[in-house]
Parts: structure tokens; sequence; C-alpha cells
């Protein structure tokens, strides 16, 4: 996991799926951060983004997650976003991208009954 006060990422495995979770602001200024995360998540399994926590993204947050469903799209895998009823859910409507890597509604409802919330830890507790 990495984290600071404004934006955090954390990575896990939920049944047979890669789920990695955004926690704060994805903008221009964190953009390598994010897709160095994204792009180690490999192209294996699945993969679910969590953004129930997000709270922001722009442009090119956005394009790190479309880059990520052409990678799992050229291996046959499937990405999926979890929004929960944060404001990313209108964002992903805006850009059509619901249609792409949105959750459908029974599915969203198993996730989040299921999916374990992460948890974050300061700066100052990681390794």
């Amino acid at each position: 996991m990495h984290s600071d006060e404004n934006h955090a990422i954390a990575s896990s495995d939920f049944e047979d799926t890669r789920v990695v979770t955004l926690r704060g602001e994805w903008d221009v200024s964190n953009r390598e951060r994010l897709r160095d995360a994204l792009v180690g998540l490999g192209t294996e399994r699945d993969v679910i983004v969590d953004l129930r926590q997000a709270s922001f993204f722009d442009s090119t947050a956005l394009a790190e997650l479309i880059g990520l469903y052409k990678r799992l799209g050229a291996q046959n895998r499937r990405l999926e976003a979890l929004v929960g009823s944060s404001n990313m859910r209108r964002l992903l409507e805006l850009t059509s991208l619901d249609g792409l890597i949105g959750v459908a509604p029974t599915r969203a409802k198993y996730l989040e009954e299921r999916l374990p919330v992460a948890t974050w830890q300061s700066e100052s507790e990681l390794p």
C-alpha cells in the first residue's frame, strides 16, 4: 500500500480477481504513481478498481484506467470499476466509461456486500 494525506493505493485479492483500491484525489500530479500501480497489477487476472473512496479523477487518471482496460482486454481479461455511491459514478456516466468498466447493479451489490473495505495506515506506519 502507498499512502499520503491526499491519496492512497491498496491492492488485494478477492476470489480470483486482483483488486486495487484508490482513495482521495487523482490527477496529473500523481499520474506516474497511479500508472505504476496499475501496470504493476499485470494482466494475468481480471481486475476490480475500487473507487468508492476516491474523491476526484481528472482526465489523466481516467486515461490510466482506459490504458489498463486496453491491456487487460488484449489478454481477454476484464476490468470493473466499483463506485458505490461516490461521485465517481457520475464521472463514469458522463464519460460513457460506465458501459466499458462499470459494474452491473447485481454485481455491484454482491461486491459491496463481500469485498472487504481497504484499511489505511498512516505514512509513518508503512514499512
